[in-house]
């Protein structure tokens, strides 16, 4: 059972997708809906996290007035309580003999992920220059143009670097990054993602003096929040149910000592990610044959079908055959008395025309 206050929630919902949000809480998305239905917590509107990631405008729902100081109860099973707590023990165990490599104080010597990263910001503000002038002048089709880099984006671009490095000495691969701090990484052979973002809060105060300068890239992030002073280091791949997942700075644990624990967890990814293959590929195979069983019973079903089809129709045709054998031993009886011709035909031929035609008809002939 997990205790949080309405503007907490709601902060957490407008922090990142509600999948995400419910999965940290051992919830269906679904589940976590109704709560925040129940104490009157706004959620995004859908699209709302496309339109953010593509650098659109999107409006922020303010939390209604309420009982913000009561705590709300979320209730997770006992059985993913107990794969947390050990999960996070082993973690933290392993965080012991984890040396990470050191932050470093000054923006050389950054890891080639987040050296693009800035290389391609200043490439930006240079091409804004040359289209606007160094006034910075703005007309409806000048692309936007970010600011010079802030303390807290120095700050984070520093601790991702220390963590991508720290991460390839421990054998793992880097595929990718974005400046938003999304990144995807590769373990044991395995592909996931995770993220190293600035953790935003409810401003609380007037809207003029809500934080405004605080990062180069104020269009990523949602205007409704004010950045924490923290950041948040996230897996974003499922994984698996009770996994460690996130870290949060506090005033107490910054980065540097955060980051040992970090790689503890990433560690654990890959092998949890080759076990959920595993048994998605077993999962497969199992549909599979049971699907070919299907298939097989259902083809023998048919052919049942159709030999016992055939077997009343050749029942059928016999006794339609002894009719037709007993109509024309009738017509032989009469023979004197018949015609010359039948259906245009001698009587003689037509007789033995008959008799041949019912015996080819007769299954037992």
């Amino acid at each position: 059972m997990r205790e949080i206050t309405r503007p907490e929630l709601y902060e957490l919902v407008w922090s990142k997708p509600m999948t995400r949000v419910a999965e940290d809480f051992g919830l269906s998305d679904q589940g976590l809906a109704k709560i925040c239905a129940k104490h009157s917590i706004p959620r995004p509107p859908r699209g709302y996290w496309a339109k953010l990631a593509a650098g659109k405008a999107v409006e922020t729902i303010p939390l209604p007035n309420g009982s913000g100081g009561n705590a709300i109860r979320i209730g997770t099973s006992g059985k993913l309580q107990r794969l947390a707590r050990a999960h996070a023990s082993q973690v933290n165990d392993a965080a012991q003999a984890i040396v990470p490599a050191k932050i470093p104080a000054t923006m050389r010597n950054l890891h080639s992920i987040v050296a693009t990263w800035v290389e391609d910001h200043r490439a930006e503000q240079k091409k804004y220059r040359s289209v606007a002038g160094a006034g910075g002048y703005r007309t409806w089709d000048t692309p936007y143009v970010p600011a010079d880099l802030t303390e807290r984006d120095k700050y984070r671009f520093r601790v991702t670097s220390a963590l991508l490095k720290s991460f390839e000495a421990r054998n793992g691969r880097i595929l990718g990054g974005a400046v938003s701090g999304k990144l995807e990484l590769e373990i044991s052979g395995e592909t996931f993602e995770m993220s190293v973002v600035e953790k935003m809060r409810q401003f609380r105060g007037k809207l003029s003096d809500r934080p405004r300068d605080w990062t180069a890239f104020r269009h990523q992030h949602n205007a409704g929040l004010a950045p924490s002073g923290f950041l948040r280091f996230t897996i974003t791949t499922y994984f698996g149910e009770g996994m460690k997942k996130e870290w949060i700075e506090t005033d107490e644990v910054k980065a540097d000592a955060l980051l040992s624990s970090v790689l503890a967890g990433l560690d654990r990814v890959g092998p949890a990610l080759v076990q959920r293959r595993q048994e998605r590929e077993e999962s497969q195979r199992r549909y599979e044959a049971e699907q070919q069983a299907r298939e097989e019973a259902q083809r023998l079903a048919r052919i049942e079908k159709e030999r016992w089809d055939m077997l009343r129709r050749r029942s059928a045709d016999w006794h339609e055959a002894q009719r037709l054998r007993a109509f024309i031993s009738a017509v032989l009886d009469k023979r004197s008395e018949l015609p010359e011709e039948i259906d245009c035909m001698p009587t003689s031929d037509w007789l033995a025309w008959a008799q041949r035609r019912v015996s080819e008809f007769d299954p037992l002939a």
